[in-house]
């Protein structure tokens, strides 16, 4: 017991950076176990080790859901409120009365003064560090068990997936983030260029795709294989290598497969889902009941959405282009409604439970549609079939195009209407495809903050915290206001 209480004393003994740019969990320089004899202890004793890894990658797990990083702030459960925000950014999605999320709908959350830039640099930094901190104490060289090498696998993923929310958040052209990892001597406080952040990312997911092999997860809020495949497969989506991008999705996609009728209008509320690839299983010791994903958006639940007639809506342009033969049409609410909400309300997310519904963090349907996308590219005709079984799921009448630039555009929509409010995805694809945000066409129904910007516009980059800015003389340059 004396030698895992000083392992765990002595977890964190490299630099990180925080949202204050300070040094913390520092090397305790009274210890007598250096760094080597802490890699020894993992190599020699893998069950004790397996026991100390694992409660680095269960706080983590729970951190994923967690309320209140920087105080009482109903709009920061973890990772699912911040791609949550992000979406808000975008012409998807709008709320008919203002509550929590519209400083991400009226985009000064991405100021540097605004605690909600601070909240999703502090909590990737703070995952990254996480992740460091197990990593540096895995042996590099000689054999580990089978538990050490998938754990490991499974830090590397979770760095990777961090570090690519924050580039695609925050970096301006070329112009990326600090990099940190588990060598300090090899560790950036500086904004280091996109292209090596990126490069970190994919050297990270290819070694955990080749370590977790024969992984079996106790559940799916563990990462495993499909899930390191569906995160190189938005990796290769996002810098447009389209074999590789056909390549992983296709390997995510082992053992799942798309949803049925029922299970499309479930609420999107269950773990259990067929379609659901990696999530957080809530319960009454996890749920942040009025502070959580439901309450937000559940329009016929408890919460600021249902209560407090914050109603979260889906863009008419959307709308009008669901066909009547589409399952999803369910989704969104018409005029005369039974539930006497707005024309446009979502009853895609449903709480059937109290505040105890589950939330997604990737799922098969994605993967269908970045392999439709990259086949697009490759091949046509290969893209269009892709794109047609998976739609036929939701719309039988539905019929790929067969040419490139009509077949990617059908993509685009689909991803819009599959994908709304979940993960970000209009948020990142917004950037990536350099589309514009216009929420003031004629008739529009986006009736708070009708303003608009053009493709491309820096507007669409979140500026570095203010307290980071002022605490890392290294940093760089800010983003433009």
């Amino acid at each position: 017991m004396k030698n895992i209480k000083i392992f765990g004393l002595l977890v964190s003994s490299m630099l990180v950076f925080n949202s204050c740019g300070d040094e913390i969990l520092k090397v305790d320089n009274e210890s007598t176990l250096s760094q080597t004899d802490l890699q020894d202890f993992v190599q020699n004793n893998p069950e004790k080790a397996f026991t100390l890894l694992g409660g680095l990658e269960a706080g983590n797990i729970r951190t994923m859901s967690d309320f209140g990083s920087l105080g009482n702030y109903h709009d920061d459960f973890g990772y699912n409120a911040y791609k949550l925000g992000l979406d808000f950014m975008t012409d998807d999605i709008t709320m008919t009365k203002s509550n929590w999320f519209v400083h991400y709908l009226n985009y000064t959350a991405r100021e540097q003064a605004s605690l909600r830039t601070r909240m999703i640099w502090q909590y990737f930094y703070r995952v990254i560090g996480v992740m460091n901190d197990g990593l540096n104490l895995i042996p590099t060289e000689g054999a580990l068990a089978p538990e050490v090498t998938h754990i490991k696998a499974r830090y590397l993923a979770m760095r990777a997936d961090s570090y690519f929310n924050l580039i695609r958040i925050y970096a301006n052209g070329d112009i990326g983030v600090p990099l940190a990892v588990e060598d300090p001597a090899s560790s950036k406080p500086n904004r280091v260029p996109t292209s090596e952040i990126y490069a970190q990312i994919e050297a990270d997911l290819l070694e955990a795709y080749s370590l977790i092999d024969g992984y079996n997860r106790p559940s799916k809020e563990y990462i495993n294989k499909n899930v390191i495949a569906g995160m190189l497969a938005r990796y290769y989506q996002q810098v447009e290598n389209w074999p590789q991008a056909a390549v992983y999705s296709q390997a995510a996609l082992a053992s799942f497969s798309p949803m049925n009728a029922t299970q499309l209008m479930d609420g999107f509320n269950k773990i259990s889902n067929p379609e659901w690839m990696w999530g957080a299983d809530i319960n009454t010791l996890t749920s942040s009941y009025y502070a959580s994903f439901f309450s937000n958006m559940g329009n016929l639940n408890n919460g600021y959405a249902g209560q407090l007639q914050s109603y979260k809506t889906v863009d008419k342009r959307i709308f009008d282009q669901i066909p009547a033969t589409d399952a999803r049409k369910g989704w969104f609410l018409d005029a005369g409604n039974p539930f006497g909400l707005p024309k446009y309300s979502n009853v895609k997310y449903i709480d059937d439970t109290d505040f105890e519904g589950d939330y997604v963090y990737m799922r098969a349907a994605e993967m269908y549609l970045i392999n439709a996308e990259a086949n697009a590219h490759i091949n046509p005709s290969l893209g269009a079939q892709v794109l047609e079984n998976f739609v036929k799921t939701r719309n039988p009448a539905f019929v790929a195009s067969t040419t490139t630039a009509a077949l990617l555009d059908q993509i685009y929509f689909q991803r819009s209407l599959e994908l709304w409010g979940e993960g970000g995805h209009a948020y990142f694809d917004m950037k990536r495809l350099g589309q514009g945000m216009n929420r003031a066409y004629p008739g529009s129904n986006h009736t708070i903050n009708q303003f608009s910007f053009p493709a491309g516009s820096h507007k669409f980059n979140f500026q570095i915290p203010l307290i980071e800015v002022d605490n890392n003389p290294d940093l760089g340059p800010q983003n433009p206001l």
